[in-house]
């Protein structure tokens, strides 16, 4: 059989020099079952959409005319939880309960970790999945050291009576207490149902470690009861489809000015709350070329948020204001797109003097949030810039607030 490579170049082929040198001794059965190369956007889109109906994990995509060199990275990997700024994945702050001995390079070390979660009912703890990625080799070789683990080497006589595990996942090693345990942000595509765990039944498709969340302990961490109700969220937002634009539109919110920097909210995630109802529609996922010169930008548009339907959008609220019903503006029916209530019950005071403060202030109030005066500051749960007119508030930065909104809940203060 022909090599794929050039041997005048120096290169490898590209898809269509490798795909024809590796066609021309065979004999195809029919030209039907050749795979077909995506030729308008269109078909990119139907081939992700059907990936993902599918349940796999997603598409690698490469320039037909690229050349394939050692140690490049030319190709794009598309999967379903980076569609809509990592919107459409799924999160968990899980305990490590035990781990397993990795494979290959990673062989004689813990490198596989069984993820659970506290079930307040049975007072046990389950297990919820296995997950392998997301640390690098540093942080690999200093959790050999860090992790109080004892070595049981999946003897069942040896698995504590704390824990609820079935036998194809009996670990190598054992936290020996699990409220003193490490607790991992753990991300996937989806929650999912797998019997093997026992967490009712709830997993994660192709787990990895985002974050290691030293400000967590076992009690906030997601219990079973949180995390029924997080896949139930994951159910209700499941039925998305990924959408082709027109050509040579502008990536979502380009125009809006509020895509400043990488601290604020993607708009492809949601649309911003002083945008009319066909801005909102609009700001919802699509494929689009950027005009540019460079490739298309993909987005997920999901056809079910969390959180119950609101059919309005909310206009901009002064500070020491409540937004009320009346402050709404019905939108069409066909407007599917609603905004969370992110920062339900908390109050916080917002310095004026903050910078971005119109930004901040607009999308804080959209989320449910309630902004108090500084005359009313002892009122306030959370304070930004003025501990000391409020010791007792939680302090926060414009971080935060971005990352409450990122992640779609209250996350912890920094």
């Amino acid at each position: 059989m022909q090599s794929g490579c050039s041997a005048s170049s120096g290169h490898f082929r590209g898809v269509r020099g490798g795909r024809a040198a590796l066609q021309h001794p065979l004999t195809p059965l029919s030209p039907s079952r050749l795979p077909a190369l995506p030729q308008k956007a269109s078909d990119l889109v139907d081939m992700i959409n059907r990936v993902i109906r599918e349940g796999l994990e997603g598409l690698v995509l490469k320039d037909v005319k690229g050349t394939y060199e050692p140690g490049k990275r030319h190709w794009l990997k598309v999967k379903k939880d980076y569609l809509n700024e990592g919107a459409m994945a799924d999160t968990a702050d899980l305990v490590v309960l035990g781990a397993f001995y990795g494979q290959g390079s990673k062989g004689g070390m813990m490198s596989i970790f069984l993820m659970g979660c506290y079930d307040p009912s049975s007072q046990k703890w389950c297990t919820v999945t296995k997950c392998s990625g997301g640390h690098d080799d540093a942080t690999l070789a200093r959790l050999q050291k860090e992790l109080d683990m004892v070595k049981i080497s999946k003897d069942p006589s040896k698995i504590p009576s704390w824990l609820k595990v079935n036998k194809i996942y009996y670990p190598d090693f054992i936290v020996p207490d699990p409220k003193r345990a490490a607790v991992w942000e753990i991300t996937g595509a989806e929650f999912s149902k797998s019997e093997a765990h026992t967490a009712d039944g709830i997993s994660i498709r192709f787990p990895r470690c985002t974050r290691i969340r030293d400000d967590k302990d076992w009690k906030s961490a997601t219990n079973l009861p949180q995390l029924k109700e997080l896949y139930q969220l994951s159910k209700e937002r499941a039925d998305f489809t990924v959408v082709a634009g027109d050509e040579g539109s502008s990536p979502a919110g380009g125009s809006s000015g509020e895509n400043e920097g990488a601290s604020g909210p993607s708009q492809k995630a949601r649309a911003s709350p002083e945008q009319p109802p066909t801005s909102a529609k609009k700001a919802q996922g699509k494929l689009r070329h950027s005009g540019s010169g460079g490739g298309p930008t993909l987005a997920a548009e999901p056809s079910a948020v969390r959180g119950a339907e609101r059919p309005g959008v909310k206009t901009p609220v002064k500070v020491g204001e409540k937004r009320k019903a009346s402050d709404e503006i019905p939108c069409p029916a066909k407007v599917r797109r609603v905004l969370l209530d992110i920062f339900s019950g908390v109050r916080l005071y917002l310095p004026p003097s903050t910078p971005d403060f119109s930004r901040l202030r607009r999308y804080f109030v959209a989320f449910d949030g309630d902004l108090v005066q500084e005359f009313d500051v002892a009122s306030a749960t959370h304070v930004l810039g003025g501990g000391d007119k409020n010791p007792e508030a939680q302090q926060v930065s414009p971080e935060w607030i971005w990352a409450c909104i990122r992640k779609r809940r209250l996350v912890a203060p920094c």
